[in-house]
């Protein structure tokens, strides 16, 4: 209670009360005793993320005034993992510079998918790209964005294509790591045609992962955008096993939801990838 009331800048004996307040209206503790602190109940978890999406809606209120991209001077903050993105992003770049001459376009690396929220909430960026894997929060705001197919990279003067499952599970292979801890498409997509794959090699980044591999018997499964840049010069074959393409999300919060300045953006990078194709 201490923290709370510190953190909203009032007396605790302030929190208390609307404590006491939210109790009456819901008809439930909230809040009971655990240890020397309180923990939430079961209706207080499940109120807390659809209490915040109506506040992240009510802040957006406030964003609403017109906007003139022309006369912005602002900075633009989009946050995804850029090198692997790198291809999708010089569109998107060129459709915000030539729309808004005078912005400040800053591109930062997301690392794993969950850390969305967090930087969206704390206003770290505008709008986030993320590989689309299982539900979001409900602060967040989405829509599909892209698609690419998934390929098999390969050193062809080290091995041959993997050209079937059983030769693909047996092969050793290097994967993108973002430090996130949800299972991998090519992982989930692999158990279902009833096998696994084993992994010798992980980077950070697809421009590593290519030069750290290169020369080896690795193989790597990503997606085929790759191909014109970070592996070019590589081999590559359709996964011999079925393997569904990876679609990636455009994320906003809600509180950004009305916003004239946010909705500009979101529409002119939908735009700019809307006919989007890697050469």
């Amino acid at each position: 209670m201490t923290k709370a009331a510190c953190a909203l800048g009032t007396s605790q004996s302030t929190i208390s009360h609307s404590l006491e307040k939210l109790r009456h209206c819901v008809g439930d503790p909230l809040f009971v005793k655990s240890g020397r602190g309180i923990a939430p109940t079961n209706v207080a978890a499940a109120l807390a993320p659809k209490v915040c999406r109506i506040i992240s809606e009510l802040e957006g209120l406030a964003m609403q005034s017109e906007y003139c991209p022309r006369q912005d001077t602002t900075t633009l903050t989009i946050t995804t993992n850029v090198t692997e993105l790198l291809p999708v992003l010089i569109p998107v770049k060129q459709a915000i510079r030539q729309a808004a001459p005078d912005v400040t376009i800053r591109f930062t690396d997301l690392g794993a998918r969950t850390n969305a929220l967090s930087v969206l909430a704390n206003g770290l960026a505008d709008v986030a790209i993320t590989a689309s894997i299982g539900p979001y929060p409900l602060e967040l705001a989405i829509d599909q964005y892209y698609k690419d197919d998934f390929v098999c990279y390969f050193d062809c003067e080290q091995r041959n294509a993997p050209d079937t499952v059983e030769a693909y599970g047996k092969a050793r292979h290097a994967v993108l790591d973002f430090g996130g801890a949800t299972k991998s498409i090519v992982d989930a997509a692999l158990e279902n045609a009833g096998q696994t794959r084993e992994i010798h090699l992980a980077a950070a980044n697809s421009y590593a992962l290519a030069k750290l591999a290169s020369g080896t018997d690795l193989v790597a499964t990503l997606p085929k955008r790759l191909r014109a840049t970070a592996f070019k010069g590589f081999a590559y074959v359709t996964p011999p096993f079925p393997l569904p393409p990876v679609t990636y999300d455009l994320v906003w919060h809600r509180r950004t939801l009305d916003s004239s300045r946010h909705k500009w953006l979101r529409q002119t990078m939908m735009a700019a990838i809307s006919n989007f194709e890697v050469k």
